[in-house]
């Protein structure tokens, strides 16, 4: 079983710049993926038709890739499924930047995203759900999830246009302007705030 677990991982590491495995009792095995979002690869593409937020950059450059993974899970004999739409947990589903940490992809900035020693903030994650214990052992360290790249730094916390970022945690969720239900819309594509993000100097070089 942990050699197909192995075959797996490497599979999906393939596919995505960053992968993590992680098991939850309420969920079965996740798999975390990772994939850095850029200007030819802009996963930070939404729109809105007729009321309905469509997920443009999901759709073109990440959906392929779960499609790929699921497929050679399924053809281990595994039942594979795309947690969400295009692997991003609708809300209230799970916290993939959570799961991220706990996954040992990255350590938590002060602007409450997963930061990753060479994508920085720009990762944007999806998950994967396996139908099976792998009997994981928890081999990952929770003692320090947030980043010690942070610790010098605050350009994030300073920058909030609405002031709701303190070191590593956001007090109000409903208020971040990158909330879907918040962007600003233009000719049927919709922009995240994202300020927070731009000016985090992490894997810059």
């Amino acid at each position: 079983m942990k050699d197909t677990l192995r075959e797996i991982f490497d599979f999906a590491g393939s596919l995505f710049d960053v992968v993590g495995i992680i098991e939850r009792p309420d969920y079965g095995t996740l798999i975390v993926a990772g994939l850095e979002s850029t200007a030819e690869r802009n996963l930070d593409e939404f729109g809105q038709t007729n009321g309905e937020i469509k997920l443009f950059g999901f759709a073109k450059h990440m959906f392929p890739l779960l499609e790929s993974a699921t497929g050679f899970i399924r053809g281990k004999g595994y039942t594979a499924e795309l947690v969400g739409r295009y692997g991003y947990p609708r809300q209230g589903q799970l916290n993939l930047k959570e799961l991220a940490v706990q996954a040992g992809i990255g350590k938590r900035g002060k602007h409450s995203v997963v930061l990753h020693d060479k994508y920085g903030a720009r990762l944007r994650l999806a998950a994967i759900k396996i139908n099976s214990s792998f009997q994981l052992q928890d081999e990952t360290s929770l003692k320090e999830p947030e980043s010690p790249l942070c610790h010098n730094c605050s350009l994030c916390l300073e920058v909030c246009p609405v002031n709701i970022l303190e070191p590593y945690r956001m007090t109000d969720v409903s208020r971040c302007l990158s909330r879907v239900a918040l962007m600003k819309e233009q000719q049927g594509r919709i922009t995240p705030c994202d300020e927070c993000l731009k000016v985090c100097p992490a894997g810059t070089g």
